[in-house]
């Protein structure tokens, strides 16, 4: 999910759900920094900021709440999951 410059994706790379911020080049072309990980616990995924690069923007805010939000949601799917088996 992307708002504005602030994405929450999957990293393949680091294995585990990251917030990034995207920037334009001179050139015109976008790359992108980390500025959260967010790392599953045994009760809960927890976010990891990278650090002061949260608090820079008030939409990585928005976004990584949402972020934690999903997730959580999910681990707690998965829970019950697995509680039935």
């Amino acid at each position: 999910m992307r708002f504005r410059k602030i994405e929450f994706r999957f990293s393949k790379y680091n294995n585990k759900y990251e917030l990034v911020s995207w920037y334009e080049n001179t050139d015109g072309s976008e790359n992108c920094y980390v500025i959260a990980f967010f790392d599953k616990g045994k009760e809960c995924y927890d976010m990891r900021t990278i650090g002061d690069r949260f608090f820079e923007d008030k939409d990585a805010w928005v976004v990584g709440k949402y972020g934690l939000e999903f997730l959580n949601e999910v681990f707690e799917i998965e829970k019950v999951e697995e509680e039935l088996k």
